[in-house]
């Protein structure tokens, strides 16, 4: 695209202009990246023309090959082939993307004046184009700036090819944003400009709309004659959280265009230029004709409007600040927001800036410059929030922010979400203390749990104890990385007497601590507390001398084993719907305890044969009416599988009871019982006759059917081979169509089912070593119902 002269400068400051006509680059350009403490050299080359920056987050390697000119197009083409390249620290690396950079280092270099580039960015995941200058042939030393006019790719504030992303680094630091432009930059060509006054101040624009400015208040600003890079980049898997990456979506080839370079300055400015290839327009001393040579006489005077132009712009917010910027600030904690403005504005009254946290934050100072200071200080009213962000600026009771003109600022821009900075009001602290058994009387080697709850999860390091009124000392147990701790301690003949156990202190020795996820202390004053009604009995007074014959001495009762705490079993749906024929449902269980010393398992009652449970933790597979399962297991996630073959509806109801068992004192807790009924509807893609849902439903078949259905029993014995030896209670579900056994009577039929077990007699003596006759019997005792579910069921070795 065609560009013209930006606002506050005419055609006759331009003073270099590139075009890229022709087929070739023109002279001005090198094929690769460098620097002034490069000397001019490629940036960590390969000997073979290629340069890269060579970071931790940087995909591609630049090669001369895909910097290429035609139809007046500057084309830098990455593409998904792998190239051997060096890394910043000088190690060959294969680099995933091949792409094009170039650079004016010693060709055009300058210092001051109004930059334009016009450029259509690429698009696709990783797409990293950038605008860049540093320090050229003509700097004093070293690359102690980096001013980025355009990098495209940055995630945050919006769409990535929406985003128009500046920075500033110097050797004070660095300064930068990423501003959603509402437009797709990757749908066409846009102009990306700066205006730099050397030492004083740079403004980024875009379309000749201002986005950002800083000045030498904020952060040094380069003078000195700085260079032009323009290079394709593209961002790997390290990027990611602040920008796109290198991905499977990554298109094959990826474009980045540019069609037009200018830079203008201004006469008598003090701006300086190396490779000017513009003459400015001057007034031909040997024309004969006035009329010719007025339009150049008079061209400043046409422009006029356009150098006042800057006047009357509307003053607004180009940046926001936060300080600290990360970090996680509690209740009483002070953040600093500073909000930038493109030129010196006055404040009249008390401005504000809301928050996402339900707190204001007020202003404080910065009248008559153009950085004002807001300040908020964390109220125990405000809300938890993992990103502090100014969702609006308020002017109340005939507060203003204006220019020196009047003209009030546009304050749109001082919405912003400060990643990292997280506001957490609430201060961890004990909330209740109890204490298990809460009442009754404790005698030597009887246990006391008592638990802390707090407002929120804590974590403990160290071993925390509680001090006791009877002398003793309470040691935690567990509970860290929960809202509840526990202590135990065990009575002790030395304890003293107490008709009430009181919690006196909470001591943490040997660097011991409890805090929460920020790392807060957590405030244990709470845990002060009186058990009333729980004695601590140590020792007993001595009977007196008999003066009558003494009855029987009473047995002294047996002290009391330690109690454990019963674990909380949870049900996500105590009802749940599972299809047969293999379908399959998440039981959706789990058992959570605050004593990890406990062992936990949870008992499941109830499961048909026609149903399977398998956990995600080493994927073994339950069966039977009465399961054991650890808490392991059932918190990896269970899976239960139908089987079920028949035309009817059955509701299977499971019984799920959780116990914990203390491993020292062999102390058992079990919590209430809890149920999930299952029902298997009918399988939609089964259709059977009558007969054949009888016979599946356990119905008598006719006489005159049994040897078949005896047949059908020897196959099924077959089937069932590998199942007999291995463990009773993991295997692969069945698929037999036989999923419940038809009867049969008569005697021939009562000596096939003989045979039929003879066989698996066979088998058995075959395979898994030895037999249990006593299963053959009892099986031979049903005649032809031939049940193998009494074989199945039971280990085999």
């Amino acid at each position: 695209m065609a560009l013209s002269a930006p606002v506050g400068f005419a055609s006759s400051d331009l003073v270099y202009q590139e075009n890229f006509s022709g087929t070739a680059l023109g002279s001005d350009w090198h094929t690769y990246i460098t620097s002034k403490a490069a000397n001019g050299w490629p940036w960590n080359t390969n000997g073979s023309g290629g340069s890269t920056p060579g970071g931790p987050y940087n995909a591609d390697y630049d090669v001369p090959s895909q910097v290429s000119v035609s139809n007046g197009t500057l084309d830098l083409t990455a593409i998904r082939q792998s190239i051997s390249g060096v890394n910043q620290g000088g190690t060959a690396q294969t680099f995933p993307v091949t792409s094009g950079a170039v650079s004016s280092y010693g060709n055009f270099e300058f210092n001051g004046g109004y930059l334009q580039i016009s450029m259509k960015a690429p698009s696709g995941d990783g797409a990293w184009p950038g605008l860049w200058l540093m320090p050229g042939n003509g700097a004093g030393s070293g690359d102690n700036f980096e001013l980025d006019i355009q990098e495209g790719g940055f995630t945050g504030s919006g769409p990535a090819d929406q985003n128009f992303s500046w920075h500033l680094h110097g050797p004070s630091g660095w300064v930068g944003d990423t501003i959603d432009s509402g437009i797709d930059l990757t749908a066409g060509f846009h102009t990306y400009g700066i205006y730099w006054d050397p030492g004083k101040s740079i403004t980024w624009y875009l379309d000749g709309k201002q986005m950002a400015q800083v000045t030498s208040a904020q952060v040094a600003i380069p003078d000195e004659p700085m260079q032009l890079m323009m290079n394709n980049g593209v961002a790997n898997s390290n990027a990611s959280g602040w920008h796109t990456a290198l991905d499977s979506s990554t298109p094959s080839s990826m474009q980045m265009q540019i069609d037009q370079v200018q830079l203008y300055q201004k006469a008598g400015s003090g701006d300086t230029v190396t490779g000017a290839n513009v003459s400015p327009q001057t007034i031909s001393s040997t024309s004969t004709t006035p009329s010719t040579t007025q339009p150049a006489v008079t061209q400043p005077a046409v422009t006029q409007p356009a150098v006042t132009q800057p006047a009357v712009t509307q003053p607004a917010v180009t940046q926001v600040a936060a300080s600290p910027a990360t970090g996680i600030e509690h209740t009483g904690d002070a953040i600093t927001l500073t909000v930038g403005f493109n030129r010196a504005v006055t404040v009249t009254g008390t401005p504000a800036l809301s928050l996402n946290d339900g707190g204001t934050a007020s202003y404080v100072g910065g009248s008559g410059t153009n950085a004002l200071t807001f300040r908020t200080t964390v109220a125990p009213t405000d809300t938890n929030t993992s990103a502090l962000a100014i969702t609006g600026a308020n002017l109340p009771s005939g507060a203003s922010i204006k220019d020196a003109s009047g003209i009030a600022a546009n304050l749109s821009g001082a919405v912003k979400t400060f990643s990292g900075l997280q506001i957490d009001p609430v201060l961890p602290a004990v909330t209740q203390a109890t204490a298990s058994p809460g009442t009754g009387t404790e005698h030597v080697g009887d246990a006391v749990t008592l638990t802390l709850g707090f407002n929120e999860a804590v974590a403990v390091s160290g071993t925390p104890t509680l001090s006791l009124n009877n002398g003793a000392t309470a040691t935690y147990v567990g509970g860290s990385g929960t809202g509840a701790l526990n202590f135990r301690t065990t009575v002790a003949s030395t304890d003293t007497n107490t008709s009430a156990l009181a919690i006196t202190g909470v001591n943490l020795p040997n660097g011991a601590s409890i805090k929460d996820a920020s790392g807060v202390a957590a405030n244990l004053a709470g845990a002060v507390k009186t058990f009333s009604g729980l004695h601590v009995a140590t020792s007993s007074t001595a009977p007196s001398t008999p003066t009558t014959t003494p009855t029987t001495p009473t047995t002294p009762a047996t002290p009391t084993t330690p109690p454990s705490i019963a674990p909380v079993l949870t049900i996500a749906d105590p009802t749940l719907n599972v299809s047969g024929l293999g379908g399959t449902v998440d039981l959706g269980v789990k058992v959570t305890t605050t004593d990890p010393n406990d062992v936990v398992t949870v008992k499941v009652t109830g499961l048909p044969r026609y149903e399977r449970i398998t956990d995600k933790l080493d994927g073994k597979t339950f069966a039977g009416k009465n399961i054991t399962l650890t808490a392991a297991q059932v918190d990896s996630g269970l899976t239960l599988q139908s089987n079920y073959k028949g035309a009817a509806h059955p509701v299977a109801t499971l019984t799920l009871t959780a116990t914990a068992k203390d491993p020292v004192t062999g102390a058992v807790a079990t919590a209430s019982p809890r149920t999930i009924a299952v029902t298997d509807p009918r399988p939609a893609a089964t259709t059977t006759s009558p007969r054949v849902i009888a016979q599946t439903d356990h119905e008598h078949a006719p006489a005159t059917s049994l040897g078949s259905s005896v047949t059908r029993g020897l196959a099924l014995l077959h089937e069932h081979k590998n199942l007999v030896a291995g463990p009773t209670t993991t295997f692969a579900p069945r698929n037999s169509a036989v999923a419940d056994h038809p009867l049969a009577t008569g005697t021939a039929t009562a000596s096939l089912a003989s045979q039929s077990f003879a066989v698996l007699n066979q088998y058995l003596a075959g395979h898994s070593g030895h037999v249990d006759p006593g299963q053959i019997v009892a099986s031979l005792s049903n005649g032809a119902n031939w049940n193998h579910d009494s074989y199945l069921t039971r280990p085999q070795h």
